[in-house]
């Protein structure tokens, strides 16, 4: 085992191997097993969910049409529209959002790849399971290099309109090593009622309030973290209104080459920040729907990014003002 803190100091023991992990890895065919274990600690670990060789096959088309490019992309931390951001050893550091949405002339084969992971049978009966309907991917994200994740909950950002039923999904694309900045989840605070967004605690202005409150939550409740040791392959789930994030890295040397995914039942329409119910168009692969955000096949969403790009202070003074907007009139509609 490996002592490391997550990034507001909770303690965490990370297993180094398989036999150390307290974290049940459950077989994709155990379907009783893993629902029971969801619903009881709000997450669960599958291995072999993805086969070795389309991990093996995503990755080498990163570094063959993302690391390679200088196009701007949305990204993971900021959902902002950037370039490549390179650490010393040679890792993109700042992650892409949404997969499906990048740009067919510049990412083709990246992009029709990822399409096949996120509506591979491996992933989608496990999600078929636990969400009771086919899934309805609303984001997904891919990490090479790691920036530590704070303590958070997805429902506070993202959900279903039935706050709580989104599942989220972290991927394994390699071997996660140990000191690499491995995923962490709470189990059990899936239970724990925590503060809704409000104009007090939003994204765009009082985010550290909604940190805080996190935190005081599940240190009041004493649960130890778990950072489940995870193979290539294998997925690790989770429910929206489970505390988790990443660990900082330990060892510089080490990618976590890893996809996230987010995924609601498709019958039911998806939420951002509790508040703002957003219309989804899908495509559906194979029994998979997909949603691809700011989808850059489009025209009117390549000009928006231009936007972004060439003038991003007026972009995002607007866009935090529209946020706070949103949140203050819908509380003053339910007041």
């Amino acid at each position: 085992m490996i002592n490391a803190l997550t990034p507001n100091g909770l303690h965490v023991r990370v297993p180094e191997t398989l036999a150390e992990d307290p974290s049940p890895h459950f077989e994709l065919s155990d379907k009783e097993g893993y629902m029971n274990y969801y619903a009881e600690f709000g997450y669960c670990v599958i291995k072999n969910a993805i086969p070795g060789d389309l991990c093996d096959s995503i990755r080498n088309l990163w570094d063959e049409e993302i690391k390679t490019s200088s196009e701007y992309v949305y990204r993971q931390t900021t959902c902002k529209a950037e370039r490549n951001k390179f650490n010393e050893q040679g890792f993109v550091m700042n992650p892409i959002l949404n997969l499906q949405s990048v740009n067919p002339k510049f990412f083709n084969k990246f992009r029709k790849c990822a399409e096949s992971i996120l509506s591979h049978k491996g992933l989608h009966d496990p999600f078929y399971n636990i969400l009771g309907d086919d899934p309805k991917v609303v984001q997904s994200m891919y990490f090479e290099g790691n920036s530590a994740t704070w303590e958070h909950q997805d429902t506070y950002y993202l959900d279903s309109e039935k706050l709580g039923t989104m599942c989220g999904g972290w991927l394994a694309v390699e071997d996660i090593a140990p000191k690499a900045g491995r995923f962490f989840v709470i189990p059990g605070s899936h239970k724990i009622d925590m503060k809704k967004h409000s104009v007090e605690n939003n994204v765009a202005t009082n985010h550290d309030s909604y940190i805080l409150s996190v935190l005081d939550e599940v240190k009041g409740k004493g649960t130890a973290p778990h950072a489940p040791a995870l193979e290539q392959g294998s997925i690790l789930l989770w429910n929206s209104k489970t505390v988790h994030g990443s660990l900082a890295t330990q060892d510089s040397k080490k990618a976590r080459s890893s996809i996230t995914v987010h995924a609601i039942p498709n019958c039911d329409r998806f939420m951002q920040q509790q508040t703002r119910i957003i219309n989804t168009p899908t495509t559906k692969f194979n029994e998979t729907y997909i949603y691809s955000p700011k989808d850059q096949v489009k025209f009117k969403y390549r000009l928006i990014k231009g936007v972004e790009a060439n003038f991003p202070s007026l972009f995002y003074m607007l866009k935090r003002w529209a946020i706070v907007s949103v949140m203050f009139f819908s509380q003053t509609n339910k007041s």
